[in-house]
């Protein structure tokens, strides 16, 4: 077999491992995303219920800040996802690669 069909047919290989590992690990990251998304919006909230206790008139800042707190949590959600997918995507490539190598 030619040298560069060879390598032509093991990149390729590369390239289609990297994307099924990849799509497999955002999916996996969806949970952990999502609970890390709400402990924050959670953590939020109760910094803004306590500010709440401690000032008057407590009503226009709770409001103000549960909103903040929201809007706050919210432009964060995309890099809580690529936070906790990139690790997860470099083990299972790596896991796979290492079964790669052992196997051959």
């Amino acid at each position: 077999m030619d040298k560069n069909v060879y390598m032509d047919q093991q990149k390729r290989k590369d390239l289609n491992l990297r994307l099924g590992n990849l799509i497999l690990a955002i999916f996996l990251a969806t949970v952990p995303t999502a609970i890390t998304y709400g402990t924050l919006s959670i953590h939020g909230l109760n910094i803004c219920r306590s500010l709440g206790s401690k000032v008057n008139p407590s009503y226009k800042i709770k409001e103000a800040c549960d909103e903040a707190a929201w809007d706050t949590t919210k432009s964060y959600i995309i890099l809580i996802g690529f936070f906790i997918t990139l690790p997860t995507w470099m083990w299972f490539y790596l896991s796979m690669k290492k079964k790669e190598f052992r196997d051959k």
